[in-house]
């Protein structure tokens, strides 16, 4: 339990000292950030629940992949890509998808495996598309930081705390047929401690307005409840990680999984403002 938590810091600081000055310092790097959570994620989904398997799986995260590239040309001033662009790539991406279905012998349940497949993009790349966008208004010039990183501060902490008040001071299971070791008081620590670092950022960044203790609410429930479903997701399929690419973590989806949930409602929450 010792040398896990050890490796657990290790990776965390790690991470973050890579991540924060990237998404700070330039919109490339909330570009990299969000398009190899989101390519990775989608790796992962389609193994762990067994939608594709080889070729099938890459042409999968090449379709993610082709608009992530998009975006970047986008970005860079190389190409204009209107916004219905992506829409459209979406839209054939399922004829190509069922075309190459036929040609795969893997796929020996196509309408439950093409579905899955369908979700894990929707799971994977829907949410990191609203992080990247909401730090972009469109031009290097407009590029914003806080917003993406304040949700990334923000989840960060609770994560920490909600798992140090839970190992501490845990007595009640918070929901133990699907997480046997959540309990309510972690749950409320993480939350207690989100809404503080929500404040913080509230003095910060914009000491005028409220939006910062909002958004933390909205962390601290919502990025739980994925948290839950994310585990629902493995004891389903029998599976304790879903990779093994961040050491003490597990994989992208088992880090970033109360991003994918929370940061929908964070965007939607500010869209109608």
């Amino acid at each position: 339990m010792k040398n896990n938590l050890v490796l657990r810091l290790i990776t965390a600081v790690v991470a973050a000292s890579v991540v924060i000055p990237a998404i700070i310092f330039s919109p490339y790097g909330l570009w990299v950030f969000s398009a190899v959570v989101s390519l990775l994620g989608l790796w992962e989904f389609i193994g762990v629940v067994g939608a594709a398997r080889g070729s099938y799986r890459v042409a999968t995260v090449a379709l993610a992949g082709l608009a992530w590239l998009l975006a970047l040309a986008d970005l860079s001033g190389l190409m204009s890509v209107p916004s219905a662009s992506y829409g459209l790539l979406a839209v054939l991406s399922l004829p190509i998808l069922g075309l190459l279905a036929l040609y795969d012998r893997s796929l020996t349940q196509p309408v439950a495996q093409l579905g899955s497949l369908v979700l894990g993009v929707v799971y994977c790349y829907l949410p990191l598309w609203l992080f990247y966008h909401l730090g972009l208004g469109g031009a290097e010039a407009s590029y914003d930081y806080t917003l993406p990183l304040g949700i990334l501060l923000l989840t960060w902490v609770l994560d920490v705390m909600a798992y140090f008040s839970g190992r501490f001071l845990g007595r009640r299971p918070l929901f133990p047929r699907i997480s046997p070791k959540k309990t309510w008081e972690g749950a409320i620590g993480g939350a207690l401690f989100c809404l503080a670092a929500g404040w913080g950022l509230q003095l910060l960044w914009a000491p005028d307005g409220f939006h910062w203790l909002v958004i933390a609410g909205i962390i601290s429930v919502v990025s739980q409840w994925g948290d839950l479903v994310e585990s629902m997701f493995k004891r389903s399929l029998q599976v304790k990680d879903s990779g093994s690419l961040l050491p003490g973590h597990g994989g992208m989806l088992d880090r970033f999984d109360g991003l994918f949930y929370s940061v929908p409602v964070i965007f939607s929450y500010l869209s109608l403002l």
